[in-house]
């Protein structure tokens, strides 16, 4: 199964960094938060275990206790330069991605708004960032620094935007590895923002390869839900798969209307694209949710 997702991890690394510096310093490994967090050391275990026992972990939340997005999503691509044409996401890719989301962003919203008031619209225009030095191995605090001066070069309404980043293969964030099956996560710079790896090439919009749906919606949905990325607001997609079961997918058809949810890929019916599953907030906190919170029409 894939560990899609990896924001929790992410987020409570954060959380360490304030609250328990001695077991997250201040400045990020290189090789990322999991180097520290998924040691299999039995004494972080037992740190952990006893932060919590002292209430120092924050809980895990059904419910928005932080605003959710309102604003214009901007998709940059990330171009690595170098010998052999570098690393970069194909035009006509980047194009899918584009209409996918227009298409997928809508249902996406009418489902964060169980949480409360979202919106959000794409940007049809997309932008590249060439990374400093052109990093093909970075960490999740390089992110934040290229989105930073990406928003200021650009000149994004800090309070109304946030940034889609879609990685090609071959260039490695340590805090998403797609080698460990991660596929994104969401986090929060002067804008929120998602990390999204994108597999392989040839992109259609009902993705019949997994290269990029799965993961785009799911980040998407969760950016626009926490927006803070501060463990404020639950993290929507997780329970419905695939961080903790098969994951379950929302089907459309060319018109947006929805058609059904399952877990079969492809379903036996015909479509136009899909969503990743996003959990009601009753079950937001639970792993696996079951069928019934997984398994519905955008309200």
């Amino acid at each position: 199964m894939l560990n899609l997702c990896r924001t929790r991890e992410i987020k409570l690394a954060r959380h360490l960094q304030r609250v328990a510096p001695d077991l997250v310093p201040a400045e990020e490994p290189a090789e990322g938060f999991g180097s520290l967090l998924q040691s299999g050391d039995p004494m972080l275990r037992f740190q952990l275990r006893d932060l919590e026992s002292r209430g120092r972990l924050p809980p895990t939340r059904s419910a928005a206790s932080a605003p959710l997005f309102t604003g214009a999503l901007k998709f940059v691509t990330l171009n690595y330069p170098g010998p052999g044409g570098g690393l970069a996401i194909l035009p006509a890719d980047i194009a899918t991605c584009l209409a996918y989301a227009a298409r997928a962003v809508p249902p996406i919203v009418r489902y964060a708004n169980q949480y409360g008031r979202a919106a959000a619209s794409v940007d049809p225009i997309a932008a590249t960032l060439a990374p400093p030095r052109a990093a093909r191995r970075f960490n999740d605090t390089s992110v934040k620094t290229w989105v930073d001066a990406f928003v200021r070069a650009n000149g994004l309404p800090p309070n109304a935007s946030a940034v889609v980043l879609l990685n090609p293969p071959g260039a490695v964030n340590t805090d998403a590895d797609p080698a460990q099956g991660v596929l994104g996560y969401h986090g929060l710079a002067s804008v929120p923002y998602s990390f999204v790896n994108v597999v392989g090439s040839g992109f259609a919009l009902d993705d019949p390869s997994d290269q990029f749906a799965l993961a785009l919606s799911h980040e998407i949905a969760e950016m626009v839900v926490d927006p803070r990325a501060d463990l404020s607001n639950p993290e929507v997609c997780d329970p419905c798969g695939p961080n903790c079961q098969t994951v379950w997918r929302g089907y459309f058809d060319a018109g947006g209307a929805y058609l059904a949810t399952e877990t079969a890929f492809p379903p036996a019916l015909p479509f136009a694209f899909f969503i990743n599953g996003i959990v009601q907030p009753p079950d937001s906190t639970a792993c696996p949710a079951p069928r019934s919170a997984c398994a519905y029409g955008p309200p």
